[in-house]
């Protein structure tokens, strides 16, 4: 797994807490794991919704506002993020990446350290194969933490296996 621009390494503990984001504008997939590369305990998941009548810049300062709070409250160490790709809607694209920058944002204030994970990172570190589908993928994580029900949005989804990713490659 790749971690971003810095090369710090994670404290040495036994136990490390992370804020996993599965960034969007319209849904932001959020959830705080704790644990290590093979216990890890689901503190908290949600999905920041911003109201679609909303101007874009407003919807943008609550999404900064809600991880904020959600931050401040929690305390991760380090947050694990996807890595940003366009497909063909470049338009929406450019709407997720100004999210993306609010949310490196609030983890540069709270000083974490921020990892990027790919797509493809990610369903290797859950499934164990890289072309694993979306549903394998929440299979696996619900199976990992022992969860009966997934989350109502898969981008709370996406979040929780963004944080097992990163913990498992820490």
């Amino acid at each position: 797994m790749m971690k971003s621009k810095k090369s710090i390494q994670m404290p040495s503990k036994s136990s490390s807490r992370t804020i996993g984001i599965d960034p969007g504008f319209d849904r932001c997939g959020v959830a705080i794991l704790e644990g290590t590369k093979s216990k890890q305990t689901l503190l908290f998941s949600t999905c920041i919704m911003t109201d679609k009548k909303q101007a874009h810049e407003d919807r943008l300062l609550t999404l900064g506002s809600e991880l904020a709070s959600i931050i401040k409250k929690w305390k991760p160490e380090s947050l694990a993020t996807e890595k940003l790709f366009f497909n063909i809607n470049v338009r929406t694209g450019i709407k997720v990446a100004e999210a993306r920058g609010v949310i490196l944002y609030e983890a540069a204030r709270a000083r974490l350290d921020v990892y990027e994970y790919s797509p493809q990172d990610v369903k290797i570190a859950v499934t164990g194969y890289g072309k694993a589908d979306k549903r394998q993928v929440e299979d696996m994580t619900l199976r990992i933490l022992g969860m009966k029900q997934a989350p109502k949005y898969d981008d709370e989804t996406d979040a929780i296996a963004l944080c097992i990713t990163h913990l498992a490659s820490a």
